[in-house]
């Protein structure tokens, strides 16, 4: 074998060990978030686009989350006249999802949510993962480590969902609808480990608040 064919096996070579070994390390690092993150506490924006890329919706707030099965999406204040704005909220038993200016809640049980609220994966231990998705290795792509999440349940409603490691740090979350609409959401001040109130993932309504139980 001559000296170009062995410079250019030993590139192949490299070129796929590299490859191989960024696709490892994409389900590696979901796996030690399941592990090592019991809390998680975080800024977060939210950009919701349609198949052709416009842009139909942008929202932003703070995601909290305490294992195993509690947390809170606490979306930013968007009209004046109410204290706060959208939350969806777990307490490990029920999800709620209060919207203040309808002076609704609606709460369904944590039971087998996951094929509805795909991001609950976030919060649970991560042993049933394979039971509910095909897991597939995107490796390094624009900066971050992608994993990507297609539910087995072909009624889930959703398409699939990808999850983006920074420096081994959870960054960002995509969504994908049965419509093709994804939502994006970016993480940033992220802060793991800390103590967290419980109360944090506890929903009380107020006066006048109509509480519907699915």
């Amino acid at each position: 074998m001559n000296l170009i064919k062995v410079m250019l096996f030993t590139v192949l070579g490299s070129s796929m060990f590299i490859a191989s070994s960024a696709a490892n390390a994409s389900e590696a690092m979901l796996k030690r978030f399941f592990i090592e993150v019991n809390t998680l506490q975080a800024d977060f924006t939210q950009q919701i686009v349609d198949e052709s890329g416009m842009t139909l919706e942008n929202k932003n707030g703070v995601f909290s989350l305490s294992r195993p099965g509690k947390f809170r999406w606490s979306y930013a204040n968007e009209d004046p006249e109410y204290p706060i704005g959208q939350q969806i909220v777990s307490n490990g038993e029920l999800i709620t999802f209060y919207e203040p200016d309808l002076e609704t809640a609606n709460q369904r049980s944590m039971l087998n949510a996951l094929e509805q609220v795909p991001t609950l994966l976030l919060v649970q231990s991560g042993e049933s993962l394979e039971e509910h998705f095909n897991v597939t290795d995107f490796g390094l792509t624009d900066g971050l480590t992608w994993v990507e999440l297609k539910p087995k349940d072909e009624n889930a409603g959703y398409q699939g969902l990808m999850i983006g490691f920074a420096k081994e740090q959870l960054n960002s979350i995509v969504l994908t609808d049965g419509l093709g609409n994804e939502t994006r959401l970016v993480l940033s001040n992220v802060v793991s480990n800390s103590e967290l109130d419980s109360s944090l993932f506890e929903f009380t309504p107020g006066d006048g608040v109509d509480v519907i139980r699915q």
